[in-house]
């Protein structure tokens, strides 16, 4: 996932799908911080992981580090801005 456009779709999507859901009344209030937790933990670090794989900065196999010790805020400047 190298292109930066598609990686900010696919962070973002998923997010506006939850507002959008909760918006309209089609989940409560505790689905959705379900959702937010589920999103935050295993989504975003699945595809931060995703990305910088993709660059060669990581290993496959680190991917499921990046859950502890802060590890995305290490990797930022890769994630967001290159």
């Amino acid at each position: 996932m190298k292109n930066i456009y598609l990686y900010y779709t696919a962070i973002l999507a998923p997010f506006a799908i939850m507002l959008f859901l909760m918006k309209m009344d089609y989940i409560n209030s505790w689905a959705f911080i379900f959702f937010m937790i589920v999103y935050s933990l295993v989504y975003r670090t699945y595809i931060d992981g995703l990305r910088l794989v993709s660059k060669g900065i990581i290993d496959k196999s680190d991917i499921w580090k990046m859950v502890y010790n802060g590890r995305r805020f290490e990797y930022f400047k890769e994630l967001y801005y290159k």
